[in-house]
């Protein structure tokens, strides 16, 4: 059945589902939702769908089926931001109006899926909407953005939006096990943000956030020298500690004891303080000392 190893987003799968059963498939959607949240899985699925030769419209064994298993069916095309580039050229956009324009050469539909269609320049977007304007019958466009703002309103008035939630941290909790790693935390979790794609990294950082975990737990039963001690991985992770600041916040919260809630705003000014190019080992150092000197109040008042 289609969608049946997607996870969430169950009111976005309820309506493509409808729509391939009635056979009532538009010719331009846009999926919306924050990355990593599956929605180029989604728009894969649906372009399988719509495609199959078959009544059931996902038979996975027909020859539109199979080429598209393989990446081979000439009758879909995916367009993405070439390597290293920041933007999807219009060059692009013109090339896939040339196979546009070719009538399917397998199927009944031609499928053409734009990933971050959110970073096409606007000539690349007003050049792509002259065939919203007038598409092909068999032609279906698929636009999947993170940041709808940055598409042009005419290009939004003419697609079917689609919008895709963050995945409840229940069936991501679920999914991260079953798939990726086991005796995942909860503040594991909660830092995917309801995102697939970030779940997919939780077993290369799992030791760096038990380690994290670790010396926020220890804070109330350690004293200061400790914890300074046994905080090297703050030192040594200039490059990514944003993401680590970040997390100790989750961690914070999910304390829920005042104590650590209140260090939220001290993470928040070092987290300025760093990009504002202060000393970064001082800045660490302060981080520490504060967050001591909050959550143990006696030493703090003393």
């Amino acid at each position: 059945m289609v969608f049946e190893n997607l996870i969430g987003n169950d009111k976005a799968k309820q309506l493509l589902i409808k729509s391939i059963n009635s056979n009532n498939i538009l010719h331009s959607y846009i999926f919306v939702g924050i990355e990593g949240i599956g929605k180029k899985l989604f728009a894969e699925e649906f372009a399988k769908a719509i495609m199959c030769m078959q009544e059931n419209k996902y038979c996975n064994n027909c020859k539109s089926c199979m080429e598209f298993n393989s990446n081979n069916n000439p009758d879909y095309m995916k367009i993405e931001q070439l390597e290293d580039a920041k933007n999807i050229k219009i060059e692009q956009i013109r090339f896939m109006q040339e196979k546009i324009a070719e009538k399917p050469i397998i199927s009944s539909k031609k499928v053409y899926i734009i990933d971050n269609a959110d970073t096409m320049t606007v000539e690349a977007q007003n050049c792509l909407l002259k065939t919203l304007e007038e598409p092909p019958e068999y032609a279906v466009i698929i636009l999947i953005a993170s940041n709808e703002s940055k598409l042009l309103n005419t290009i939004k008035s003419r697609c079917m939006k689609v919008p895709f939630e963050a995945i409840s941290e229940e069936c991501l909790k679920i999914y991260i096990e079953e798939n990726i790693s086991k005796d995942v935390t909860t503040n594991m979790v909660s830092m995917c943000g309801g995102s697939i794609g970030k779940a997919r990294l939780i077993e290369e950082r799992k030791e760096i956030y038990i380690n994290l975990e670790n010396i926020i737990n220890n804070i109330s039963t350690k004293d200061l020298i400790d914890i300074l001690n046994k905080s090297e991985i703050l030192y040594k992770s200039k490059d990514n500690i944003q993401e680590l600041l970040d997390y100790i916040n989750i961690i914070l919260y999910n304390k829920n004891d005042i104590r650590y809630i209140n260090c939220i705003q001290l993470v928040e000014d070092v987290k300025t303080r760093l990009l504002q190019n202060s000393n970064y080992d001082m800045s660490i150092d302060r981080l520490l000392i504060k967050m001591w000197e909050e959550i143990n109040e006696k030493y703090s008042r003393c």
